[in-house]
């Protein structure tokens, strides 16, 4: 029981920090068409490099979401 309750609160405070911390930042979005189906791994990667992001695959498509700089 209280191992549940540490658990709990701590991912609360992690959810709260990690809003705290985006607010305020405007979030954009890229999106690269592939040839063949989009692979996780490497779209990830690529935005990651590109944009320090995160991507995602939509079908053939890579999308990178990202804060957006000022």
């Amino acid at each position: 029981m209280a191992k549940s309750t540490i658990l709990a609160i701590f991912m609360v405070v992690l959810v709260l920090g990690t809003v705290m911390e985006s607010q305020g930042q405007e979030m954009c979005t890229d999106y690269s068409k592939g040839s063949v189906d989009c692979q996780a791994k490497p779209c990830n990667d690529q935005c990651v490099a590109k944009y320090n992001g995160h991507g995602r695959c939509l079908h053939t498509m890579c999308v990178c979401t990202y804060i957006c700089k000022t």
